[in-house]
Order: structure tokens, then sequence, then C-alpha cells
């Protein structure tokens, strides 16, 4: 097992409580030991949040997954090799089967000292950011790429629909209607803001200190939130109920639709992926953390494992997979 700075775990235990466990440094260099309030990076569990966050605009009747993204965009079209308009759906680029490639090398290495980028920027490949012009490349539902890029298009499409910011408008479906303290997105304004008022990790990349201690995430929907595990879980929970009816956190229906599993990809569904014992997994892995959480359908358990580094290897060979599986049991 890789030896993390930091480490923290929270899970739900067979009453129902949530319980969390801590390891180790949010800031090893200033003795500042991980506790419960301490917010990590979430890394690609933020496309999760992101997936709730259009689900509920599904149930709103704002827009229908089942549409063209093109349908709802004003500022900027999502266009094929040739440059005509694509008519990918909101669902295809959810569940990654939009056609949709990232550049090389993309959605990694910025600091706090560089100048800000642009969600725009981002999708038209104009930085370093990511080089890659955003356009389906592959036919439609044939294939599963992972994609960055296919959520910086959610995040624009929130954006128009709400004429919200992303942020605003997560804070508010989300964050404050659950009463979450710990959670904001990764811009150059919130480590300003939340630095000296918040509990936050510092990352470390093989073990060393990364630049300026934190990373500004421009992709928010993607990979720019930051929480801590205990509300991370308290997140889950509320889907878990509206997943069985419980909650109107999320519909019935907008829940269940994130759960179902692709014909052709079945272990994909809507933001997260599904194992073969009906088991929710959303991860996320960046230059500053590496984390897990599974939610198992056929019980109300949830366990979440959020660290401070970059292992240079995945959840399984790190660690990170067995630490949660064992508050999953």
């Amino acid at each position: 097992m890789v030896k993390f700075q930091g480490i923290s775990l929270t899970y739900i235990n067979e009453q129902g409580d949530i319980k969390t466990e801590c390891y180790g440094f949010s800031d090893k260099e200033n003795n500042v030991r991980v506790d419960e309030n301490t917010i990590f990076p979430a890394a690609s569990m933020s496309k999760f949040i992101t997936s709730i966050c259009v689900l509920k605009l599904h149930d709103k009747k704002v827009l229908d997954i089942n549409d063209p993204v093109n349908k709802y965009l004003n500022k900027w079209k999502l266009r094929l090799l040739n440059d005509e308009e694509s008519n990918v759906t909101i669902k295809s680029i959810l569940n990654h089967t939009g056609g949709i490639i990232d550049g090389d090398d993309s959605f990694y290495g910025i600091r706090l000292d560089d100048a800000q980028i642009d969600i725009m920027d981002i999708l038209e490949g104009k930085t370093s950011y990511n080089k890659r012009y955003t356009k389906v490349e592959n036919s439609p539902g044939t294939e599963f790429i992972y994609s960055d890029a296919g959520y910086c298009i959610l995040q624009l499409l929130i954006e128009e629909v709400t004429d919200k910011s992303f942020e605003e408008f997560v804070c508010e479906t989300i964050f404050r209607v659950l009463k979450l303290d710990n959670a904001f997105y990764a811009t150059h304004i919130n480590f300003q803001l939340y630095e000296k008022k918040k509990h936050l990790t510092v990352g470390y990349d093989n073990n060393i200190p990364i630049k300026g201690k934190y990373i500004p995430c421009p992709d928010l929907a993607s990979s720019g939130l930051w929480i801590s595990p205990k509300e991370m879980v308290i997140i889950a929970k509320e889907f878990f109920k509206s997943i069985n009816g419980k909650s109107d956190f999320l519909s019935y229906e907008a829940a269940n639709l994130m759960i179902k599993p692709l014909e052709k990809f079945p272990g994909v569904g809507l933001g997260l992926f599904i194992s073969e014992d009906n088991i929710l997994i959303t991860q996320g892995w960046a230059e500053n953390a590496q984390c897990m959480m599974k939610i198992d359908l056929t019980k109300e358990r949830i366990s979440i494992v959020m660290t401070n580094g970059n292992p240079g290897i995945n959840q399984v060979e790190s660690g990170i997979e067995e630490m949660v599986n064992k508050y999953l049991l």
C-alpha cells in the first residue's frame, strides 16, 4: 500500500451513523494533521455532483437529457470534424459515449500563479490546459471514451440554461440545501477566500508538496470540487435515498436514470460507474489527490477514502480501493 501524507475515511456504519477516521498530515511541513473537517480535492468525483445537477434540471424540465446538447447552447456549439453541428445528446456526454476526445496531456499542470483560464478557451483548445478543440470525433454511442472536455460542455450548458455561474448553481441546489459548509470549487479567488477560513489540505505529488500548495481547476464540472469526505457522504446518502424514493433531493425517476447501466457498456451510468454486484463507484485521481467512493445499492452502506497525494498508480494498486472496501462490508 502506498504511503500517503494524509488520509480521511468516512463511512456509514450498521446503525446508519456517519463515522470518520483520519490519518497523517494535511500539511506535513507545518505539522497540521488531518481531521474530519479537512477539505480534499475530489478530482473526477466532481462529475458525480455535476450529473446530479444536470438531472435536477431534467427533473424541472429546464432541459431533457435525451435532447442534443446544442439545443441549449448559444455561446458555443459542439461540432463534428467537418464543422457541422453535432446532434450528440446530453445523456451521451454524461456517460462518455459522445465521441469526444480530450487532448493529449490535458487537464492538469496549472498552478495558482498561472493566468486564469476560461471554460470557452478550454473547449476551443486555446490554452496548454487543453490544446485540442472539442469536437465529436468518433461515432456517438459506439465507444466509451472518458472525457473531461465533455463535462466542460456540461458546465457551459448549466450556465446557459440557468443564467448563473456553474458554482452558484451547485451552491444553491446542493451545498445550501444539504447545509454543507466544507465544499467549494477550486478557483483562484476561492483559494484566497478559504485558505485562512477552512482546513484545506496541501497537495503532494510523489510526496513532494505542490508548488503553491493548491491547484486551481478551470474545468469545475469535471474535476474542480473540494469537499470533506463527511460532506461527500452526506450527498451520497441523499442520492441513495432518492434512488429508493425517500428523498426529494432528486426524483426517484432521475436518480434511477443515473444508475441505469448502458446496454453496450453495462458498467457505465451517468457520472458514475456500476459494478456487477450493484455497487456504484465514483473516483478521482489528480496531481494532488487520489480518492474513491462506493455506494452499495443492496443496503445503505457508503464508504469513501480521500487523500492529498498522487501515488502515480491507480486506486487498486495504491490501496485506496482496499480501504474503501473495508468499510463497505
